[in-house]
């Protein structure tokens, strides 16, 4: 079988090729593309790549696919793309890429992403990166992630997702983050997490944050946190709480803390409390203290005390007064005349005569006839 129409493909031009009929390629084979010389495939066109047999694929090379019209790659097929050596992919662009039927790119492989030109990231779209079979992502790096259109993203997978290598995820900015299916966070990790620019956060949202596995929590940093929309902290789990590192934690604000469901704070621990910054307390409220356990409040500081809201003290209870530090205490303010109470290693001490002043539950019970303090 050959090409019909040409003799030698050595001595091809494009000129020849343009003249060809579509379906004189029907019988071409790799040794013909192999021989060919690269110019002469500007003379290619989307019918003609449609009738090529997809083994023909296999004598392309980086200079011959650079060398095609990008309309040519209206033709190409998952078997053709299959039978590409990878190293043709090497000359694609991303007007070549956006030609290109996004079932076509069923074919693609680990090694062929990964000799990918990341400008021809440009021309992917959201079903070209649905149509990927996952392992392709495994050739995927920093620089083709950040060239991808932001809506490339909304064809991504958890299995995609968990494919990646986490050094790709470099390239990862917010509205890529945002144009996420959610379920694609399924697949994250760790690492995938620690290699993300904090920026990228900001396109973070509940349901994606819900979605992802608690251990992908234990790549997160202060940075990240704090780059974080407020309304993403909806879907934080305790578990995930739990598995993020106690820095981490040198992010929040009042705002993220407010949007937290109760329930998150279940896997806060006390290094974690104590790594906050003092205004973050001022978003919590008494749904999300009576869900803490008594140890986290180890690691709650005067600050952090003086910043909290009144009525956060209601979900308060004896053992996670216990577990406080003593120094907590040491800004209440008393409220009956005469009193200048203060808070020691020893107790909390009244020091108006005749007063034996205790702390109970968040109210100050004084203990000498004639004295009823708030």
């Amino acid at each position: 079988m050959a090409i019909v129409g040409i003799n030698n493909t050595a001595d091809a031009t494009a000129a020849d090729v343009a003249a060809l009929p579509a379906d004189a390629m029907a019988g071409a084979t790799a040794a013909d593309f192999a021989n060919m010389p690269a110019d002469a495939m500007s003379g290619m066109s989307a019918d003609m790549m449609a009738a090529m047999p997809p083994d023909a694929m296999g004598g392309m090379s980086a200079d011959m696919i650079a060398a095609m019209p990008p309309a040519a790659m209206e033709g190409m097929s998952a078997d053709m793309m299959a039978a590409m050596p990878p190293d043709a992919i090497g000359g694609m662009d991303a007007g070549m890429m956006a030609a290109m039927p996004p079932e076509a790119m069923e074919g693609m492989s680990p090694d062929m992403m990964a000799a990918m030109p990341p400008e021809a990231m440009e021309g992917m779209s959201p079903d070209m990166m649905a149509a990927m079979p996952p392992t392709a992502m495994e050739g995927m790096d920093a620089g083709m992630m950040a060239a991808m259109p932001p809506a490339a993203m909304e064809g991504m997978g958890p299995d995609m997702m968990a494919a990646m290598p986490p050094t790709a995820m470099e390239g990862m900015d917010a509205g890529m983050m945002a144009a996420m299916p959610p379920t694609a966070m399924e697949g994250m990790g760790p690492d995938m997490m620690a290699a993300m620019p904090p920026d990228a956060m900001g396109g973070m949202d509940a349901d994606m944050m819900a979605a992802m596995p608690p251990d992908a929590m234990g790549g997160m940093d202060a940075d990240m946190m704090a780059a974080m929309p407020p309304d993403a902290m909806g879907g934080m789990g305790p578990d995930m709480m739990a598995a993020m590192p106690p820095d981490a934690m040198g992010g929040m604000d009042a705002d993220m803390m407010a949007a937290m469901p109760p329930t998150a704070m279940e896997g806060m621990g006390p290094d974690m409390m104590a790594a906050m910054p003092p205004d973050a307390m001022s978003g919590m409220d008494a749904d999300m203290m009576a869900a803490m356990p008594p140890e986290a409040m180890e690691g709650m500081g005067p600050d952090m005390m003086a910043a909290m809201p009144p009525d956060a003290m209601s979900g308060m209870d004896a053992d996670m007064m216990a577990a406080m530090p003593p120094d907590c205490m040491e800004r209440h303010e008393p409220r009956h005349d005469g009193c200048n109470a203060s808070r020691s290693n020893a107790g909390y001490g009244c020091r108006y005569d005749g007063c034996n002043a205790t702390r109970l539950h968040g109210r100050h019970e004084p203990r000498h006839d004639g004295r009823n303090a708030p």
